[in-house]
């Protein structure tokens, strides 16, 4: 049996509770870490800290407040005390048209995609273990433009902006923490399958035709690359991204 990847490691994921979120928490798990997922639907958290079993717990939170994010890195002090891998995956990607895009949409998104992210990272810095991984979720839209998407695209774009300044922050480097983006294509998950489910057949039809790999990426195809991103295995990557996107980006 091949040693374990993330023996002893305490990881927290939000977003943890679905898609691909909930299958970088199983990896996780089955690699030794303890995991803490983190949400805003109770029940599918109750439901995953249940299937994840022995050293795994669940926080409900909304990450675009940073009382909620407060509240995690407290629960997750007093019960840990540190960090050693944060997956800052929470995000949405329905969008309005664009002339139907109001304020409070924007908002509603910036908050969860970017501010979310960005407090996410800067309230669990204090709790960063030395060596320690930091992964952001992006999107292939933050370098391949959505039409009639842009804002999922502006704030995937500024996510992946984010993994690279802060990856070169002074305290950031001189604790040899690292920070990385994944950044997914198409791929099938509860929220991509609910998303105009008589149109199933079309969209199925667009991502065989748009898509160079002619199918939908797997959330467990993404986990792995996260995986990676959470070892040691990529000791000497910051500041970097890893496209799992079935080559999209690249037409």
């Amino acid at each position: 049996m091949s040693e374990m990847k993330l023996n002893d490691k305490i990881a927290v994921i939000t977003g943890g509770n679905s898609g691909i979120g909930l299958a970088t928490a199983r990896l996780f798990k089955e690699q030794g870490a303890s995991v803490i997922v983190v949400g805003r639907d109770l029940a599918t958290l109750e439901s995953t800290r249940k299937e994840l079993g022995e050293n795994s717990f669940a926080i409900q939170a909304d990450v675009s407040k940073i009382a909620d994010i407060d509240h995690v890195m407290d629960q997750v002090r007093g019960k840990f005390g540190r960090i050693d891998i944060l997956f800052a995956n929470a995000g949405i990607s329905e969008c309005p048209p664009i002339q139907e895009t109001d304020e409070a949409f924007f908002e509603h998104m910036m908050g969860i995609n970017v501010k979310g992210v960005f407090f996410t990272f800067t309230r669990a810095l204090p709790l960063l273990s030395s060596g320690a991984s930091a992964i952001f979720t992006s999107s292939v839209a933050n370098k391949k433009g959505r039409p009639g998407d842009p804002l999922y695209s502006a704030s995937k774009a500024a996510v992946r902006s984010l993994a690279r300044t802060l990856a070169v922050d002074e305290e950031v480097l001189e604790r040899g923490i690292r920070v990385n983006v994944v950044s997914p294509g198409a791929i099938q998950t509860p929220l991509t399958a609910q998303e105009l489910p008589e149109m199933k057949e079309a969209i199925n039809a667009y991502i065989k035709s748009s898509v160079p790999m002619k199918r939908w990426g797997q959330p467990e195809e993404v986990a792995k690359a996260v995986l990676f991103l959470a070892s040691s295995d990529s000791s000497y990557l910051t500041g970097g991204e890893i496209t799992v996107d079935g080559g999209l980006g690249e037409i």
